[in-house]
């Protein structure tokens, strides 16, 4: 294994807090980790990379206490101990933040702390103790403990995540995937938060695929390939090609063009369309657009400004509040794909097993129907979970999963009946390099098919190059909208960011 010596990091850093020994993990047949060995010390940030499903949230579940090792042992402080529930694992200094958060949204953000804190005795909790009311201080939180969670931005929801973990007493802080979720002003925001934690003695584990921002924010990195580690060392060692070779190996990462297919007859038409948000204030403003049959339109924003709100209200989440939005008539039942941004709870049941939500949104549509075989269940969850190579067992349940996985089985599910409109709410938010070009490149295809296709996206760089119409959203009105010749991506990312007139004016074209 490339990298320092154990030995060595000792030396220069002192003791680990806590270290990974040998630990394999399968399920069924699947190695998800393959002796995975690495130390995390106090007062330094390590990033976990790798691609979706080589192993890191999985390991990190093992630390957290969610997952019990097959074999190999967890050490807190140089001395082995028994990793097997998440209380044990509070009890010994260590905390995780998932990437799907684990708040109750009808309680307040301090009702949610007491739960973690309190163990039981909720209605104890009326003030800010004495270490919660440090902490925030410590960490420059301005956050409303007193609103209910679903009020919350996601930014102030993982805040309250993260004091969670803090107050219960962790020393060790695993954060997975935290900036998938973040608009690019608000993942600056986390970095400040994480560097004051390590500060603080604390140790962090940043799971991530984003090779920039591991190397600008850790100081130790760990990669993983296949469920083992295949890299470990300090960050300044090496650099972004160096990290992405450890991650793809050999493997050459596919190049994907826009469609070529002449625009047909229109499938999605909005009209001047409004929509509120949850707490009633309007989040969509008069938007007008349509996207016809062999197109792939991307709508560019900046997260928060009514991008995730609009695309509900096409996909049937959310009412209009004035104006229209009309789909092509369907040609049996629903014949549209809807991703939407939020996997869990809405895009999936958690509590159902990839097999049960391989048909969910088809149950009453042949091959199913009244009678729900089990064999033609598996057969299908079997393919959708194909589709996108996602290799654990149909039987699992969805809430086990890593965040690639949940977006992959989505999107194998949805666009398995070549639907005529696809509606796609950040379907590359969370995935690793391949995975990313690998969605993109499914995504075109079925524009090259004939179907319309609607993406939204705050990576302009990454969907530009195949789009076939630019859209940009700012304070939730249309203010871009742009052929492929006319594309300018500094131009673009001023709309994103500060809004103004479009060089277009924003219509039906």
């Amino acid at each position: 294994m490339p990298g320092q010596t154990n030995a060595a990091r000792e030396d220069r850093i002192g003791r680990p807090l806590a270290s990974l020994c040998g630990i394999t993990k399968t399920f069924g047949r699947i190695i998800a980790n393959d002796q995975v060995s690495f130390d995390i010390h106090g007062g330094r940030i390590l990033a976990l990379l790798g691609e979706n499903g080589a192993g890191k949230s999985t390991v990190m579940n093992v630390l957290a206490g969610l997952y019990a090792p097959d074999s190999g042992v967890v050490e807190i402080d140089g001395e082995p101990i028994a990793i097997g529930s998440p209380s044990l694992s509070v009890r010994n200094g260590i905390g995780m933040v998932h990437q799907q958060f684990k708040l109750v949204e009808t309680l307040t953000g301090l009702e949610n702390i007491a739960l973690a804190v309190d163990r039981g005795r909720l209605m104890q909790r009326r003030y800010l103790g004495a270490t919660l009311a440090a902490l925030i201080d410590e960490l420059g939180f301005k956050i409303d403990l007193a609103r209910p969670v679903w009020q919350l931005s996601l930014a102030h929801r993982q805040q309250i995540e993260i004091l969670r973990v803090l107050a219960a007493g962790a020393r060790v802080l695993i954060l997975d995937e935290p900036t998938s979720v973040l608009s690019p002003l608000e993942s600056r925001g986390l970095f400040r938060i994480i560097k004051e934690i390590a500060r603080s003695r604390r140790a962090v584990v940043l799971i991530t695929h984003k090779v920039s921002e591991a190397l600008e924010l850790a100081d130790e990195l760990v990669v993983m390939r296949a469920g083992s580690v295949v890299y470990e060392g300090p960050a300044g060692a090496v650099n972004i090609a160096d990290l992405t070779r450890h991650i793809v190996g050999d493997r050459q990462i596919p190049k994907t063009t826009r469609p070529v297919r002449a625009a047909g007859d229109v499938v999605l038409s909005l009209d001047h369309l409004s929509v509120r948000d949850d707490r009633g204030l309007p989040a969509v403003r008069n938007a007008s657009f349509e996207v016809r049959a062999g197109e792939l339109v991307v709508l560019l924003g900046v997260t928060g400004n009514g991008q995730s709100e609009l695309l509900e209200a096409i996909g049937g989440l959310r009412p209009s509040h004035a104006g229209s939005c009309s789909l092509a008539r369907a040609r049996a039942g629903r014949d549209f794909a809807f991703i939407p941004a939020r996997h869990l709870g809405t895009g999936l049941a958690p509590s159902f097993s990839i097999r049960e939500n391989a048909i969910l949104g088809r149950q009453r549509r042949p091959p199913f129907g009244r009678w729900l075989v089990p064999d033609r269940i598996d057969r299908r969850a079997e393919q959708v979970a194909a589709k996108f190579a996602v290799t654990v067992p149909i039987t699992a349940p969805v809430r086990l999963l890593s965040g690639g996985n949940l977006q992959r089985i989505v999107l194998g599910r949805e666009l398995h009946d070549d639907p005529s409109l696809v509606i796609a709410a950040y379907p590359t938010r969370g995935l690793d390099i391949a995975a990313a070009a690998e969605i993109r490149k499914a995504l075109v295809r079925r524009a090259e098919a004939g179907a319309g296709v609607l993406v939204s996206s705050e990576e302009i760089e990454e969907f530009v190059g195949i789009a076939s119409r630019v859209l940009v959203m700012h304070s939730g009105e249309i203010v871009g909208n742009f052929t492929p010749q006319e594309v300018d991506i500094q131009t673009i990312g001023h709309l994103m960011t500060l809004g103004g007139a479009s060089r277009l004016e924003p219509s039906c074209v």
